[in-house]
Parts: structure tokens; sequence; C-alpha cells
């Protein structure tokens, strides 16, 4: 409905997107000018943004870089504006038994699934930044949905792109689009990542080289993949299911989500029941939903790790979700060198101090 919308009203939206996009640009050179103060971190800083908004696939990365950052033995700190959280203090330190009202549900997911980090909520970074560093002296800063929050400097970026957004959303900015900024935003970039299939990014190759090829970055394809379902409530995990299920959700790119799920599960889900994205459930949702179940004739649920953090404890730990493993397998670089993938060609040395900007 939104992009009808946005269609319909593409004359008018259209100069409203320029205006705000150049309004991001003045930005963008102001902060670059050093008209605007930023907090010069201790230690290597890593944003992990996009251009465009929800589905991209930002938290499953920077989890991958939790993961990645203790594997060499640093200490990484997440910083996260907290979409949605209410926690009772700022800057707000998020634990794994931290109550999702107060924490936000991609906060506490990082918390729980790694909890040797320090994930802080807090919608003003240069606070939360100095407050880590004055109490936890991190080896590592995280920027959790970073890329137009300028007021951490970072050493490096990465910019995470949708199919959409190389294809018919490709520099249309807020309100005619989903872009935060213009096209000449994506210079600040130092990698761009596309959440897909494989096979789609051989599709779009040429596509992405049209688009992308001028900034001279390297382009890697990486998806999500389920690698079991675990119960919400206990230890139980199984590799998948026989029985027919159920999907819940309540994220940015539900269509993508189905995807995932009918090529993990073997088969399509009786019924999508489909939230708002950031969607704050309630039992009467859970009544809802098992309500639905039960007219599909089937018993199984299956939720997404994000909605499982707010559905735990609400009778729900029945349900089913994913254990998700982030897969790289391809990338195309503009300067000749060998294609490999992300996960091979990132290294501490990406992020040496002495490449600061």
């Amino acid at each position: 409905m939104i992009k009808k919308t946005q269609k319909l009203l593409a004359p008018v939206l259209c100069p409203a997107g320029k205006i705000y996009g150049s309004v991001m640009g003045m930005r963008s050179k102001m902060y670059a000018k050093g008209t605007f103060s930023r907090f010069d971190p201790e230690c290597p800083c890593v944003s992990v943004g996009n251009i465009g908004s929800g589905g991209s696939g930002k938290t499953p990365l920077s989890g991958w870089l939790l993961d990645w950052a203790l594997s060499q033995g640093l200490a990484p700190a997440l910083l996260s504006r907290g979409y949605r959280a209410a926690p009772p203090k700022l800057p707000y330190l998020v634990k794994p038994e931290s109550p999702v009202q107060e924490a936000g549900d991609e906060p506490l997911m990082l918390a729980i699934e790694h909890p040797g980090a320090k994930i802080v909520v807090d919608p003003v970074r240069i606070r939360s930044a100095s407050w880590v560093t004055r109490h936890y002296g991190p080896g590592i800063f995280i920027l959790d949905d970073g890329f137009q929050h300028l007021a951490v400097r970072r050493d490096f970026d990465m910019v995470l792109l949708t199919p959409e957004d190389i294809e018919s959303g490709w520099n249309r900015v807020i309100p005619r689009g989903t872009w935060r900024e213009g096209v000449k935003a994506l210079n600040r970039a130092d990698i761009f990542l596309i959440k897909c299939r494989p096979f789609l990014f051989d599709e779009m190759r040429e596509e992405i080289k049209n688009r992308l090829q001028k900034f001279k970055k390297p382009v890697f394809q990486f998806s999500l993949k389920p690698r079991a379902l675990r119960r919400l409530g206990g230890r139980e995990t199984r590799p998948g299911l026989n029985e027919s299920y159920i999907l819940v959700s309540g994220v940015g790119n539900p269509e993508q989500l189905e995807v995932t799920a009918n090529l993990f599960m073997g088969r399509s889900a009786e019924e999508h029941v489909i939230f708002k994205d950031h969607h704050s459930y309630t039992r009467d949702d859970i009544a809802a939903i098992r309500r639905t179940a039960s007219h599909c004739g089937v018993r199984e649920i299956i939720c997404t790790p994000k909605d499982a953090v707010k559905l735990k404890g609400l009778g729900a730990d029945d349900f089913w979700t994913f254990d998700l493993d982030i897969e790289f397998s391809r990338s195309i670089f503009f300067d000749g060198s060998e294609p490999e993938t992300f996960d091979s060609w990132w290294s501490l040395n990406r992020i040496n101090r002495e490449n600061r900007k």
C-alpha cells in the first residue's frame, strides 16, 4: 500500500526526496569539516548500517562481528539506539536477563546470543561511547545501524543493501522511497554487503556493477541460513520438522523470511501471521496466533529470533525459533582482485588505525 501511494504521488514526493537528500548531504559535509563535535574512540570502530530502512540484515551481521571480535581476543562493545526501548536510565547496559521492554528486541537478542560482549542502548551515541570507554575499555566498537549516526568517528563503514535498493528503489529518498540519504552518501562506504540468495546475486551481477562500480569498493553477498529449530522454552533443538507449521513474524522483510523458512523446512507455511516490525506482543496476540494454527489444523508454530525474545514468557514457550548462521558466498571486486568471500577477506588489518579516515 505504501509503495502504491509513493508511486501515485511521485511528482510531489520526488522533489521532497531531493530536498531531504540535500539536507542529509549538507549534514554529512558539516561532520566531515568538524562543524559538529564527534567522539573519537580510542579503539577501532566499525559501523554496520544501510542506506534504506529495514530488512537488510544489520543485526545478524553485527552479531557475526561480535563473534569475530571475541574470537580475536578483543572486548567488543556494540552501541544501539534501542528502537522502541524504554530503559530506566541512559546509557543502558543490556544483559541477557534484561526485560525486553527496557532493552529493545534486537539489543536483547544480541546480549543473549553474545554474553561476552557489552551491548549498550542509548540514542545519544557520543554519550554511550564515552560511558563504555570509561567503565569497560573496549577493544572494538560496533555501531549498529550506524551509517547515518556520524557523531562517533568510525574506521570502517559497512553499508548493507537489499535487492530492492539495487533495482527499483535505487536513489529513491524519503518520502519517495526508503533511502535515508541520496546516492552520493555511498561514497562514505568502505564495502557493500547485499543480503540475498547466491542465485539472485548472480542474476543481479550486471545491475550491481552498473550501480556500484563507480564507488570502487568490494561488494559481498550474504544470506541467513537456519541450522536448527529451538524451543522458546527449554533447550530442545531439532534439525527440522516433519509436520505442517505456521510462521509468525514482526520483521522488516517478511517476504525474505518466507523464502528462508520454505527452503529450510522443505515446504511452505500453512499461514504466515505478519505483524509490524518491532511489534510488542501481548497475550491476546498469542491467543490469536493459536487460533490461526487451530484453524489451519497444525500444532507447530515458528517465529524469528527477534520475535522470540518478546514472545518468551507470554505463554509461547512451545513455539519454535530458528538458530541462524550467516553464509557468505559471492563477491565482486572492481580492482581486479580474485573473488573471495567476506569471512575470508575480513581481518584485523581492515580496521588498522593507520587507515582511519
